[in-house]
């Protein structure tokens, strides 16, 4: 079976998503509208990456896990966790030196 290339990017800004919900939700007056608009820009993220569901929920739930954690504040503990489960992690080819 063949990898399922996942782009660092798209973590990214799945992860920057995720946190910007997280700061709307904890704001007295919560817009909804805003926070909709981010879920479908996180749903579209996943769709770009996979259209298997599954994908999508293991993907979420790993981004979602290292949104606090204040121990690594970079991306590879999100990618080491989708590297254990077989996915491979692609850099920007702009970034490759």
């Amino acid at each position: 079976m063949k990898k399922l290339k996942i782009k660092l990017r798209d973590l990214a800004k799945i992860n920057r998503l995720q946190m910007e919900i997280f700061e709307e939700e904890d704001s007295d007056y919560v817009d909804y509208r805003v926070v909709r608009i981010k879920e479908r820009a996180i749903e579209n993220t996943l769709n770009k990456i996979s259209s298997n569901e599954e994908v999508h929920s293991i993907v979420y739930k790993i981004c979602n896990k290292h949104l606090f954690n204040t121990e690594d504040i970079t991306f590879k503990p999100i990618c080491d966790d989708l590297r254990k489960l077989g996915y491979e992690i692609e850099l920007d080819k702009e970034n490759k030196k």
